[in-house]
């Protein structure tokens, strides 16, 4: 080609304006794959999802409070799963969905000491939840662990979405440490599906869930606990009528010893007990699995727990 013809300065005007365009395009695109490359990193800095999730599973949420790395706070959860799932009924259910969150805020919640009866870890319900609808889960338990000091605590609560508050302010290394923080563990996820204390000494406010016999493992009185759990009463030598539960000498619980009576270290076992075990099992299968049921499968049960009536078919 003669490059001094007009003709031929043309085309090469036309191939560089060409390869401009070309190389600005490649520049924005790679621009924008960057951008969201680092946007998904930011995000599993943030939020790790389950590998496999299950429709009608349990979804448990962790969520980090004053952790610095994600590497630290998912070895704490893998340590608490570790030791609730070698306890039953969880050790037998295997439909679990957990996340993980780990808030870029290291400030969410805070310890609070004033007109509280012990310190409580607080927290700011609003941020939390700013993190909670990015998951968009059905039912779920929310696991808040958090590095701070204070007594842990988890809502009574049976079915609702409800909240455990768990200190860890150091990860535990041996497996005393490991044993004992499961312990503790286990005895919040009672509360958390509604178990009460099987002890008197409850700190809990007095007009609280945590307070009330209404089952399944306390009783206002024997009357009520032999028509609740009189049918194992003789075939599990574990199960009687025993007095002290729900912060009361007069209410009457179902086992002397089991992993909701903290207090009594002497009668401390690994076992919720056949009443509670039973119970927790129930909710499992109707609530958290796969399988249909419909009120008619367990009329006594959903009769005394009407709230799990909607797990199920009428």
């Amino acid at each position: 080609m003669n490059y001094k013809t007009p003709k031929a300065w043309a085309v090469l005007i036309v191939m560089c304006v060409v390869g401009v365009v070309a190389i600005l395009t490649w520049n924005s695109n790679g621009v924008k794959s960057a951008m969201k490359n680092k946007e998904e990193n930011r995000s599993l800095d943030v939020y790790q999802n389950p590998l496999r999730t299950y429709s009608s599973g349990l979804n448990l949420i962790f969520f980090a409070d004053g952790y610095l790395s994600f590497k630290e706070f998912d070895y704490d959860i893998q340590v608490l799963l570790q030791q609730l799932r070698s306890i039953e009924p969880w050790k037998s259910y295997d439909s679990y969905s957990i996340y993980k969150v780990r808030p870029n805020e290291l400030d969410i919640c805070t310890v609070k000491t004033e007109n509280e009866r012990k310190p409580t870890l607080r927290c700011d319900a609003e941020k939390i939840n700013s993190y909670l609808n990015q998951l968009k889960t059905d039912r779920f338990k929310l696991i808040v662990l958090s590095r701070r000091n204070f007594q842990s605590w988890a809502n009574v609560s049976r079915l609702s979405d409800s909240g455990i508050f768990f200190s860890i302010p150091k990860s535990p290394r041996d497996e005393t440490e490991k044993g004992t923080l499961g312990i503790l563990f286990a005895h919040k996820m009672g509360h958390a599906f509604g178990l009460k204390d099987e002890e008197v000494f409850v700190i809990a406010k007095a007009d609280s869930a945590a307070h009330k016999p209404d089952g399944p493992n306390c009783a206002p009185n024997k009357e009520t606990a032999e028509k609740w759990w009189g049918d194992l009463v003789g075939k599990d030598a574990k199960v009687g009528y025993f007095p002290g539960c729900a912060s009361k000498a007069e209410y009457i619980k179902p086992t002397k010893g089991s992993l909701m009576n903290l207090n009594e270290l002497e009668f401390l076992t690994d076992s919720y007990g056949p009443v509670s075990e039973r119970y927790l099992r129930k909710i499992l299968d109707y609530c958290f699995s796969e399988k249909q049921y419909s009120i008619s499968d367990d009329p006594e049960f959903f009769a005394l727990y009407p709230e799990f009536r909607e797990c199920v078919t009428q």
